[in-house]
């Protein structure tokens, strides 16, 4: 697994992208981001995980991913990240965007920090990218 951090700006949203083989579950999401059962970050985590699982709408299969993303203001800038996803598009994972918008009474927190911090995990049945997405 990879783990990338990073200050990033001049995005228009905070907006994600996941790709997965066989579905996020609470413990694989977890797991992918080096969280354990006894980590101080655990509860920030699980919030991230309950955001995704209510803001994410999936890619419909035969979409131009590079134009897919550019309709829907999902900012794939790095033609990296943007093989990554059509590598595993193409290998039939389900692929899931959408936006880490306030969703109730935590979701502004997840935004206000995604807006000021970039993450990408690649691990082999989860990928996550909020890279650029800073406001």
């Amino acid at each position: 697994m990879k783990i990338n951090n990073g200050y990033v700006t001049n995005s228009s949203s905070t907006s994600f992208v996941v790709c997965t083989k066989n579905g996020i579950s609470k413990e694989k999401f977890l797991s992918a981001f080096g969280i354990h059962e006894d980590s101080l970050l655990k509860s920030f985590y699980e919030k991230l995980y309950y955001v995704i699982q209510k803001e994410k709408t999936e890619i419909p299969t035969g979409v131009n991913l590079k134009e897919f993303f550019q309709q829907h203001r999902i900012d794939i800038e790095d033609t990296a990240d943007l093989s990554e996803i059509e590598k595993r598009y193409n290998s039939g994972e389900k692929v899931y965007y959408g936006k880490l918008e306030d969703c109730g009474a935590y979701g502004g927190m997840i935004e206000a920090f995604y807006a000021l911090e970039s993450v990408i995990v690649i691990g082999d049945d989860l990928y996550f990218n909020a890279k650029d997405c800073a406001y």
